[in-house]
C-alpha cells in the first residue's frame, strides 16, 4: 500500500463511521445532550466493526496471530503506564507544567458508561484491526518499518480530531486528543511489528483507554 491509498482509507474511515452515526439525527434536538452522544458510540463502534471489516475481505485482517506471552505482559504495562506518561506529553503541549497534569484520581464511577465501555471493549479492537493489521501491515510492503510506523500513527492521530464539534457547539474543538494518539500509535506500532501479531497492540490499546478512565 502507498501513502494515498492510506491516507483515502483513512478518509473512508472517518466517513463511514460518521456515516453510520447518522442515526442519531433522527432524535429529536430536545433529547439530545452530550451523554446520548456519547453513548451512542457504542452502537456506532459495534455496526462499523462488522460493515468495514466484512468490505474490506483481507484475509489476514481478523486473524489473532499468537505472540511471545513476554509482549502480553509488555502490552499491559505500556497500556497503564502511558496514562502517566501523558502528563509529560501535556507540558509541551500546554507548554508549561502544571500540577494538574499529575492530580491523578482513582475512580470506577465512569465505568458505568455504555461510552466508556465502548472505549475499552470495541474501539480498541477496531482501530487496532484498521490501523496496526491493516494500514501498516501493507504499509510495511512498501516503506521502511520506522516510516511505515509513523505513517499509520499520523493516520490514527488524525480520526481523533473531534469534527463532531463542527455539528455540537457543546464539543470543544481540540487537538489534544489527537497529539496524545500520536505517540499511543507509536507504541501500539511498534508492538505489532516486534511481536508480530495484533494482541499486543490491542491489549495496550484497551488499558490505555481503561486506566485513563478510572485515574
Amino acid at each position: 500500500m502507498k501513502i494515498p491509498k492510506a491516507i483515502l482509507h483513512t478518509f473512508l474511515f472517518i466517513f463511514f463511521l460518521e456515516f453510520i452515526g447518522l442515526w442519531i439525527l433522527l432524535i429529536p434536538d430536545v433529547m439530545k445532550n452530550i451523554n446520548l452522544i456519547k453513548a451512542s458510540q457504542l452502537i456506532n463502534s459495534i455496526v462499523f466493526l462488522v460493515f468495514i471489516f466484512k468490505n474490506l475481505k483481507k484475509s489476514y485482517l481478523l486473524k489473532l496471530d499468537k505472540s511471545d506471552p513476554k509482549y502480553y505482559f509488555i502490552a499491559l504495562t505500556l497500556g497503564v503506564g502511558f496514562v502517566f506518561f501523558q502528563s509529560i506529553l501535556n507540558i509541551f503541549y500546554h507548554q508549561e507544567i502544571s500540577s494538574e497534569f499529575f492530580d491523578f484520581k482513582f475512580t470506577l464511577e465512569r465505568l458505568r458508561s455504555l461510552s466508556v465501555m465502548a472505549s475499552i471493549f470495541v474501539i480498541p479492537i477496531t482501530e487496532e484491526l484498521f490501523f496496526r493489521n491493516y494500514i501498516l501491515r501493507e504499509l510495511l510492503e512498501n516503506y521502511k518499518p520506522t516510516t511505515a510506523i509513523i505513517l499509520s500513527s499520523l493516520m490514527f492521530a488524525f480520526i481523533h480530531i473531534p469534527f463532531v464539534s463542527l455539528f455540537y457547539e457543546f464539543y470543544d474543538f481540540s487537538i489534544h486528543q489527537a497529539y496524545i494518539a500520536v505517540f499511543g500509535g507509536l507504541v501500539s506500532g511498534i508492538l505489532f511489528y516486534k511481536s508480530k501479531s495484533i494482541i499486543p497492540s490491542i491489549i495496550f490499546h484497551a488499558f490505555w483507554n481503561l486506566t485513563s478512565y478510572i485515574i
